[in-house]
């Protein structure tokens, strides 16, 4: 994910990088396949990702690398807390990111509704879908899946795609926000994948902050194990901690998960 590979950011590892052009020469040189872009409110108008000119300047860095774009992680809807009063007004300025993503070609856009962008203040699933509904027709007018990253037991995850009725409608799997909410990764993930778009790699401690890999409460082994019995073949992508050696860290997490999976 995007900011993984620079400096870290005073501002938390949630930034939309300034260094975003170089972030695409590390990750070739470390062997990632791709990044997911980041989009947060407070930088939202100077995006590249929301201007036909940033767009080309993106597709030029894609060329130039071989690294591609696929997603988008809207860390903005999560800002917007969209189920606190007045939120659903501010979750239309959703719209323009996801026909931005379509206007980029790219595959899918995460968006987190967690935290204090819970599912759980809006009161009902049903409640939340419904101010996610619309957000939903336009994804399948821009060719677009909506990824939903929540903090909800796995029944309740199915039940809200369910609810919003398109198969544009997915989930993204975090392993380590499940992780630390004390749920059943192996029971969840082997219930939740056939409405997975993405995989989320990170490690907690159970109730409590995000670790370098291997680091944490996360049973990677298993997880993987059960994901190759499943047979997946989605992306996966690093939502790791940003440390002192952004670039020497993301090298290690490679290491540690390419000893489960290849």
């Amino acid at each position: 994910m995007q900011g993984r590979l620079s400096a870290r950011s005073k501002l938390g590892p949630q930034v939309f990088p300034a260094t975003w052009r170089e972030e695409f020469v590390t990750a070739r040189k470390l062997g990632f396949n791709a990044l997911e872009w980041l989009v947060e409110a407070g930088s939202l108008s100077t995006n590249p990702l929301m201007s036909v000119t940033g767009r080309e300047e993106i597709k030029q860095a894609v060329s130039a690398n071989g690294v591609q774009v696929a997603s988008i992680c809207a860390h903005c809807v999560l800002q917007w807390r969209p189920f606190d009063e007045g939120g659903a007004a501010r979750a239309t300025l959703f719209n323009e990111v996801v026909l931005a993503a379509g206007a980029a070609k790219m595959e899918r856009v995460v968006v987190p509704i967690l935290e204090e962008a819970t599912v759980a203040k809006a009161g009902s699933l049903a409640l939340a879908a419904g101010i996610f509904r619309s957000v939903v027709r336009v994804a399948e007018t821009a060719k677009v899946d909506l990824a939903f990253e929540m903090d909800r037991p796995a029944e309740e995850c199915r039940e809200f795609i369910e609810l919003l009725g398109s198969p544009r409608a997915k989930l993204c799997y975090d392993s380590g926000n499940a992780t630390s909410l004390g749920f059943d990764i192996i029971r969840e993930i082997k219930a939740l994948l056939p409405v997975v778009a993405e995989i989320h790699l990170k490690d907690r401690r159970v109730g409590g902050a995000s670790q370098p890999l291997g680091c944490g409460d996360t049973k990677f082994g298993d997880f993987f194990q059960t994901l190759k019995a499943q047979n997946w073949r989605g992306p996966f992508v690093f939502e790791t901690p940003v440390l002192d050696d952004p670039a020497g860290q993301a090298q290690q997490n490679l290491q540690f998960v390419s000893e489960f999976w290849s």
